[in-house]
This record gives structure tokens, sequence and C-alpha cells, in this order.
């Protein structure tokens, strides 16, 4: 009798905590403005995530590019104006996995199951959809042409994203029909060409995945199996270059070049540290096997401009890429040129280092596993700092860092000497998005709940890296340059931004470095002498720029046929 009259209490308790659960009483709580005053930052928004929160929570959040992205374990992807917290849309991509989105300037990227589908960043529009070519094993990621997924079997898959060409031809074709016949007409002339302006940009915002054949996707090795997401690094218009880790040790550059033919994806150059070993008993053999230990886990950080002493001391034309920064277990750290492949330097903590490495300003903030942190020149890789206690890091202003202590906290650091200035309790967020574009801190409970911080006196959102839409017109305003061509800002695919570009950026501002013409100046030695200390072994790119070509066409997208880099 005691044991049933237990169960009933229980059972009672259960009900009435699940209802009050249900009907909107969350155990999750906002940072009051005194505490966050108390350390020098304000609340700019709070949001709710639209879930039912007594059976479903938060999956996965990310910041990408002035959006916030939430994914929900019923398959919901919602995205959230990082600055307002207005909600942009919200979608119901399927009932498997989801997998974090990735965006560019146009799309967001996301795998829901076995099924890659692309919506259109602004409105949330589904644009196009296909089944992947095996199991993915981590998120994808976009440059501003190419999806790439990585898989369990141990490849890495290239899934090209294009506009929609023969409906674009189609309605430029009934456009430029239209436009003939109302030119002499004064009075329609104006009304008309607006509407056929707004006609224009929609369907310049029409993308699909690309038709799949016996080449796509294009596909190269990842030497183990990728379980972190891979990193963008130097886009140009015919050049991508990514980089990811595998579970067997290895960190990996691949090169998207588009005006090869049959097989523009291929692997560039790979790193493994030196292998740790553990002992493992096989009773049944009756001896003992030496196994290799996964030493890298650790997602790579990419610094858009090279700013090591090896490439700084070159003359402007001739540098090149960016630069990547990875960690592995066995404590050493590793800085390496994405374009050329060259170790610039490596650091060893001691320690192992599973989480990303951030880099801010002229340094690199190293998190290890027992809590030691460091901060590094990324010029030549000498330690600048440490101060302990500190699991990894969340963002950067212009004088702190925001960091996530071991006891899951918020650790204010100074960024100059190291030294913790002060400490918020963040109650029972299970995310803290690491925010590498802005200086605003994000934090997120597993029901929803999300709350951004910024310092009192920081109104205006402290940018670290460049939007996309800059990347965008960038590659544009190269791609015309290179052509002898004028952008046209009257048309609705290229911002009107491109053509201050076209008329500023010369060939010393070169981003991708494609001068390297002048072999005979006084930095050939120094080149010579890099191309041997390459520790990969293997051929560096003498050209990460854009392509010369003898045609004109201003739609970065390949909008004509045959000029289609794919056909």
């Amino acid at each position: 009798m005691k044991r049933l009259f237990t169960a009933i209490v229980l059972s009672l308790c259960a009900f009435v905590a699940s209802n009050a659960y249900a009907v909107g009483v969350a155990p999750s709580k906002l940072i009051s403005e005194a505490d966050a005053n108390a350390v020098g930052l304000t609340r700019a928004w709070f949001a709710q995530a639209t879930l039912n929160r007594e059976f479903e929570e938060v999956q996965s959040a990310t910041v990408q590019d002035g959006v916030l992205f939430v994914t929900t374990s019923d398959g919901f992807l919602q995205a959230f104006d990082a600055e307002t917290g207005a909600v942009l849309w919200t979608v119901s991509v399927g009932s498997e996995y989801l997998l974090p989105p990735s965006v560019n300037s146009r799309v967001v990227a996301v795998v829901c199951g076995t099924t890659l589908v692309i919506y259109d960043r602004f409105t949330g529009k589904k644009l196009a959809e296909t089944e992947v070519y095996g199991q993915p094993s981590s998120g994808p990621v976009l440059s501003e042409r190419e999806c790439y997924v990585p898989i369990f079997s141990e490849k890495i898959l290239a899934y090209p994203i294009v506009r929609a060409k023969q409906e674009q031809l189609q309605v430029n074709a009934a456009i430029a029909n239209m436009e003939g016949v109302i030119k002499d007409n004064n009075t329609v002339g104006p009304e008309m060409a607006n509407k056929f302006a707004n006609v224009a940009r929609e369907v310049d915002s029409r993308y699909e995945i690309e038709p799949l054949d016996d080449v796509r996707p294009f596909v190269t090795a990842t030497f183990g199996v990728s379980l972190t997401t891979p990193v963008m690094g130097t886009q140009s218009y015919e050049l991508d270059v990514v980089s990811w880790t595998s579970e067997k040790g290895w960190i990996l550059f691949a090169e998207m070049e588009r005006n090869v033919g049959d097989a523009p994806f291929k692997l560039l150059y790979k790193l493994q540290d030196r292998p740790n070993f553990a002992y493992i008993n096989e009773r049944r053999l009756g001896n003992r096997a030496l196994v290799p230990r996964s030493d890298v886990e650790a997602t790579p950080f990419f610094v858009p401009e090279d700013r090591s002493v090896q490439n700084m001391r070159l003359a402007p034309e001739r540098r090149k890429g960016g630069m990547f920064v990875v960690g592995s277990m066995s404590g050493h750290v590793f800085a390496m040129n994405d374009v050329t492949g060259l170790l610039r330097w490596t650091y060893v903590t001691d320690k192992p280092i599973s989480e990303q490495i951030a880099a801010f300003g002229d340094y690199a903030f190293i998190p290890t596993e027992n809590g030691d942190y460091f901060a590094v020149a990324l010029r030549d890789g000498k330690e600048a700092w440490r101060a302990t206690n500190v699991a990894r890091t969340v963002a950067s202003s212009a004088s702190r860092l925001y960091a996530v202590d071991t006891l899951n906290r918020l650790a204010i650091i100074d960024r100059e000497t190291g030294a913790r200035v002060k400490t918020l309790d963040i109650g029972n967020s299970k995310f803290q998005v690491f925010n590498q574009w802005t200086d605003r801190v994000y934090v997120v409970t597993s029901d929803g709940l999300i709350q951004c911080l910024h310092e009192t006196q920081q109104v205006e959102p402290l940018r670290h890296r460049e939007s996309c839409q800059t990347i965008n017109d960038r590659i544009v305003a190269a791609l015309m340059k290179d052509r002898g061509a004028t952008v046209d800002t009257t048309k609705p695919s290229t911002p009107a931004a491109t053509a201050n570009v076209v008329e500023e950026q010369d060939e010393d501002d070169d981003p991708f470095g494609t001068s390297d013409s002048d072999a005979g100046s006084s930095n050939a030695a120094v080149d010579e002498e890099e191309e041997e200390d390459d520790p990969f072994g293997g051929d560096s790119t003498d050209d990460a720029g854009v392509p010369a070509s003898d045609e004109e066409n201003d739609d970065p997208f390949g909008g004509d046929e045959e000029e289609d880099p794919f056909s």
C-alpha cells in the first residue's frame, strides 16, 4: 500500500511538472541587467526559438555573417537577425537529424539526414535539394559557388550551386523585347522599367544545385572521417580553398579549380602531427598491438590575410592567401598558408587542444583541455601571455576577450595582458555561440531562450571579418578587372558597391596574389628558401587568382551556356 501511494504521488508530481513546462514555465532565466552592467555589459535583446519545450530542444546554434541560426530536434531551422533578434524566417526542413547550416551571400545550405537542401538566405524560400551520395559526417560549408559536404566513407563532396540559368536567360530575353517595344513611350517607360527590374531581381535570387551526372558531385579523399565542419579559405572566381581535419590525425587542404575540366576538386596538401600510440592487448592473439591515437580533433580557424613574417616581408603584389591555425591533441599548434601550403610556424602547449583556436587582431588565442589558455602572435607564433581556467573562446571586443571558463561561466579577459577582468554567471545556457564576426556575445539554452550581450558603450557592432557580400563583390570585381570589363551597376545581380571596388583596386591590392611575374625581384630568394622548407613535399600553386578570359560576362555564376565553367 505504501509503495502504491508513493507511486501515485510521484506520478502526480511528474504530471504537474510536465504541464507547468508545457504552458511556458521554462527553467531558463534571463541574465539580469544589473548583473550584466556590473561587468560592463548590457542585454541588447532576447528571443525565444519556436519549439515545443516539453518534447523538443535546440540542437545547434551558430552565428554567421549577421544571422543567428538555430536548429531544433523536430527538424526546424530558424534564422534571427543577429543584431536585433528579429525572426527572419522559420522553415521545417524534415524529420531527420539536422546538421548546422552554412551561409554565403545569397543562400543557406543545411543537411537533413542524407538530403542537402538550399534556401534563400533572405526569405527562407526553398530553392533546391538533392540526395547526398553517402551519410554526411558533419555539417556543410558554402563558398560563393560550391557546397562542400563530408561523408563517413572518407570523402568530401563538392556540389556546384548555380543560378537557374535557363530561366534567367528567358526572362532577360523577354525584358529586352519589352524594352524595345516601349522605348519611345516616355509615359509607360519608367514604370515598366521598374517592373522589369523587380522581375529580374526575383529571378536573380533563384538558385539550383547543378544537375548531377557521372562527374558531379566532385569528390576528394579526406584521409579519415571528418567529424568537424570544413572551413573555407581563400575564394576567387575560379578557385576555392577548403580545409578540414580527420579522425586519423590529418590536417588537409583541397582546391576547387573550376577551369580544370572533369576533376577540378583535388587535394593540395596534408599534414599529420607526430602520432601518439596506445598499447592494446589482443588476448586472442596473445600479444599487444600499437594503435595510433586520434591526434587532431579541433576545427581549423581561417585568418583571411597571412600575417606571418614570411609572407609580410614579400612585396605586396607577391603576397598570397590567408592562414589556417589549428591545434592537435598532442598540444601542437600549426599555422599554414592556405594557398602555398607552407608551414609558417608551430607552437607547443604540451596540453591537448580539442576546441577551435580563435584569432582576433594580431594574436591567436589557444584553449587547452586542462584550462590553460595561451595568446600567441600570428606573425611568428611567439607567446604573449597565458591564463588559467579557460575552456574556450566565445567573442572579442577591441580590448576584451569573452570566453567560457571551466565552471561554465563567462570569463572576461584583458586582450593585452591575459588578466581576468570580470566573471558573469550565464545560468544554464547550453550553447555559448562562438562569434568570429563581431563583438556580440550570444548564449542559448536547450529550451530555446536566446540572449545577446554587448559592451555598454559599443552600440554599433565591432566587425572582425568581411561579410559574404563583400567577398562576393571582390570576386566579381577581380573578374571584371581581369577581363578589362566595366561593371554595370544597373544590373540587380551586381551590387552597386562593386563599381567602387573596381575603380579603387589596383594590381598591388590583388587579394588573391595573381601577380607572380616578377620572379627576378629581390624577393625571389625568399621564395626559393620557402620552397625548400615546405614540410608537405608538394608543389605549391603559382596562381591563386582569377582566370583570364577573352569573353565578357557580368554574371559570376555562369549565366551564358558557352561560358559555363562546368560544361
